[in-house]
């Protein structure tokens, strides 16, 4: 017989979402997190990881990493690159609403569906 134990949690700590545009780069949080590897001369592996599966994260300017909900293979087209999401934030994972993609000077709006980007 397994006996389980239930540990009441106080909700008081617990951070409430945030609305938030979040701008920064998409990376494979695999690597990201063991190696710190990212930018152009890692694309091609995160492009891989990311269809893979890899948990998709975006790096902002200050080096704050967030975790997006959403299929990671859906971003594989976008690793490396500079994208802005906006979203639901909380305890550092962004559960994106709305996505752009940098098109030269000016950014695009990426449709998403069920939290990733439709086909590239």
């Amino acid at each position: 017989m397994t006996i389980g134990y239930l540990f009441a949690q106080d909700g008081s700590n617990k951070q409430k979402p945030e609305e938030m545009l979040i701008e920064g780069e998409v990376v494979d949080l695999a690597c990201f997190t063991s190696r710190e590897s990212s930018g152009e001369g890692h694309k091609s592996c995160a492009t891989r990881c990311l269809t893979r599966g890899t948990p998709a994260g975006l790096v902002d300017q200050n080096g704050n990493v967030f975790v997006i909900i959403g299929p990671s293979p859906g971003y594989a087209p976008y690793a490396a690159q500079t994208i802005r999401l906006n979203g639901s934030v909380e305890g550092g994972r962004i559960s994106p609403k709305k996505m752009e993609a940098k098109a030269g000077k000016t950014w695009e709006e990426v449709k998403l569906s069920g939290g990733a980007p439709n086909s590239k």
